[in-house]
């Protein structure tokens, strides 16, 4: 009589085992699928362009288009294989829609993130994937971390060009002519406006092209709007 009633028991037991080994089965399954992803994502190197059906035209960006955000922001846009970072789960997902619409296995990733994400793991978390899809056409297959705002673009700005640096330099010097006090000028106080301010002036110009001059000699041919494809040198 009790063993007649262990087995319904025994019965239910061995069924929640099978699903769940079944499931496991399936997980185990999906993460050797994220795995060879990751790895056909992350170690692309080249072009390829990839026919795709039904894209959204809103995430077709043109290889200007990237340019002036990369310069803007001061990024870098590589091939994926030269990123140093990790797929999130979200870019696994949105990978595995556009295969189901191409018409051949995906190729030609890149990657625009900070140059420090393609130097050194973890030092940024902000990156976007991206696909080619056309003459100097790419998709945006996903992006993850913050996106730069208007205080980053205004932080790199100098780093632009030799004519942003130049420029930042000279409105520092106006501005450092107009707010320092009289006392750092001249002995004794007089009007504001006056030839100490022309001098003052002078002396943050130099101060300030000075420090501008050394930022050149440092950057070259690094400035953003040169080295947006190209591989960093060093943080």
């Amino acid at each position: 009589m009790t063993r007649a009633n262990e087995d319904p028991l025994s019965d239910l037991f061995l069924g929640q085992q099978q699903v769940l080994q079944e499931v496991h089965g399936i997980l185990e399954e999906e993460q050797k699928k994220d795995d060879l992803t990751s790895a056909i994502v992350l170690g692309s190197k080249g072009s390829r362009i990839n026919r795709i059906e039904r894209l959204d035209p809103d995430r077709i960006w043109s290889q200007r288009a990237i340019a002036l955000f990369c310069a803007t922001f001061r990024y870098r846009f590589l091939d994926a294989g030269l990123f140093k970072g990790s797929l999130p789960p979200r870019a696994h997902y949105e990978l595995r829609r556009l295969e189901m619409r191409a018409q051949a296995p995906l190729r030609g990733f890149k990657v625009m993130a900070p140059a420090a994400r393609f130097i050194t793991p973890g030092r940024s978390k902000d990156a976007i994937l991206f696909v080619q899809v056309g003459e100097r056409q790419y998709y945006l297959v996903h992006q993850w971390g913050e996106a730069p705002g208007l205080f980053r673009a205004l932080v790199m700005w100098p780093l632009r060009g030799p004519r942003q640096l130049f420029l930042t330099a000279l409105f520092l010097a106006v501005q450092g002519a107009l707010l320092l006090p009289d006392r750092f000028i001249v002995d004794e106080p007089q009007m504001w406006w006056g030839w100490h301010r022309l001098v003052a002036f002078w002396w943050s110009l130099m101060a300030f092209g000075s420090l501008a001059g050394v930022c050149w000699a440092y950057l070259f041919d690094r400035f953003s709007q040169e080295a947006w494809n190209k591989v960093p040198r060093n943080g």
